[in-house]
């Protein structure tokens, strides 16, 4: 299972472009076993369970997401730790709407076994099982950019709608694993 530290995320993550998204965990441990590169990207179309999480929805300007994540996700862990809940899943970011000149929309989750009571800011949701299109990337935030570019042509190649939103489930804790090169993200596009 993903274990992750209170203080997860903490870190200022450094994200621009249309690269920032949400992908939901599964309820079983997850273990990665596929490489991913920006140009040639393994996509494949696959169903995901449904999901617990607890969340926190904000819209900031886009250029000070990553600071705003890492606020974020240290209110969810906190919030995990003083009623003593362990998180079921690696931490994930939903985005809604993105305007790098404005700003953007997005919801940082954290997965849970169980239904959970939340905060007013804090709120317990849970995602529907869905048919996404999918890759792991590997390397930094920042770089994402084309690995989205292929999935939307991948998308359009075999004729699939997407959704507006995308997810990303971040699998690398970047407390433990200091080498941006290295980290490891799940990107979904839900298929309507």
């Amino acid at each position: 299972m993903y274990h992750l530290k209170l203080n997860y995320m903490k870190t200022k993550m450094s994200v621009t472009g249309i690269c920032i998204a949400l992908a939901v965990m599964l309820n079983t441990p997850f273990k990665v076993t596929a490489q991913s590169s920006p140009t040639t990207p393994k996509i494949e179309v696959k169903e995901v369970n449904a999901q617990k999480a607890l969340t926190i929805k904000v819209s900031v300007p886009t250029n000070t997401i990553g600071q705003k994540m890492g606020e974020l996700y240290g209110k969810l862990f906190g919030h995990l730790g003083e009623n003593s809940l362990q998180p079921a899943g690696a931490p994930f970011a939903v985005y809604y709407s993105f305007d790098p000149n404005g700003n953007t929309e997005f919801e940082v989750g954290v997965p849970v076994s169980t239904e959970t009571k939340g905060t007013d800011e804090i709120k317990y949701k849970e995602y529907p099982a869905m048919k996404v299109i999918s890759t792991l990337y590997v390397g930094p935030y920042e770089k994402m950019g084309p690995v989205y570019e292929a999935l939307k042509k991948y998308a359009a190649d075999n004729k699939l709608e997407t959704q507006p939103a995308t997810w990303e489930v971040y699998l690398t804790d970047p407390m433990k694993e200091t080498d941006t090169s290295k980290y490891q993200t799940l990107i979904y596009y839900v298929i309507k």
